[in-house]
């Protein structure tokens, strides 16, 4: 039996105003609104072990890391979230100037950065205990000048 408590769609909002906040360099909020056993599912770009980014401070240090390579890294909502039975769906438009520090990137710092994705989220007791995360890496990649 589940001792999972429902989310209402007002604390869904309230967990994606946060989660925007949180990538958009707000790295304290990771804390609140992510669960220690989330699970992150994506396809990583270098093959990395994504274990490396569970609970609030693996996530953390991997917006940390996003934010010292793309500054300003900025988030902009560009459809308004769907909410519903403890889950969040977003789509997101990413953009800063590179600053260096991808490995294999051919760009120069200065670089304008700018690339779309969706993210997937499943709360349980007022945090993200799952993220699906779909973003256009092949756009990223291409503008790093990692491949031609």
């Amino acid at each position: 039996m589940s001792t999972a408590q429902p989310t209402n769609d007002n604390e869904l909002a309230r967990i994606w105003d946060k989660w925007i906040a949180m990538w958009n360099g707000d790295l304290a909020i990771a804390d609140q609104i992510i669960a220690p056993n989330y699970k992150l599912h994506m396809s990583p770009l270098g093959g990395e072990d994504l274990s490396i980014y569970a609970g609030p401070e693996g996530m953390a240090g991997w917006i940390g890391q996003l934010h010292a390579a793309i500054d300003p890294f900025v988030f902009e909502v560009q459809v308004q979230p769907l909410f519903g039975n403890g889950m969040i769906a977003g789509r997101w438009l990413a953009s800063g100037t590179y600053k260096g520090g991808f490995p294999g990137a051919k760009a120069e710092p200065g670089t304008a950065i700018r690339f779309a994705g969706a993210d997937f989220l499943r709360v349980e007791n007022g945090k993200v205990l799952e993220y699906w995360l779909s973003s256009d890496q092949l756009d990223l990649i291409k503008q790093l000048g990692v491949m031609g």
